[in-house]
């Protein structure tokens, strides 16, 4: 789930996700990939799919989500405090999903 303020923007972002591999890695599917335009809606809507993961630059939103999802990355170019075990944080998708085979 993957704030949007328009389908430029969407695409830009699912370049950046395919960029990354994370598409032919089987991380993700493609299609799966959801898009919103508000972040109570995506609030809403991730709790409603109860995914195993949910990526968020939102801190807000990640605090909100850490109780029902079972791993969060929070995207933040500053470093921030773990808002619980299953969150964890990371300057950019490229930096997290990197370090894969490190792992």
């Amino acid at each position: 789930m993957e704030h949007v303020l328009d389908d430029e923007s969407e695409e830009k972002v699912l370049s950046a996700l395919s960029e990354a591999g994370l598409f032919t890695s089987g991380s993700l599917v493609r299609e799966k990939v959801l898009f919103c335009s508000t972040e109570i809606g995506r609030t809403s809507f991730v709790r409603q799919l109860e995914p195993d993961w949910h990526i968020d630059s939102s801190p807000e939103i990640v605090h909100q989500l850490s109780r029902f999802i079972k791993y969060q990355l929070h995207i933040s170019p500053q470093q921030t405090e773990r808002v619980s075990p299953n969150v964890f944080s990371s300057a950019s998708l490229e930096q997290f999903f990197g370090g894969l085979d490190q792992r």
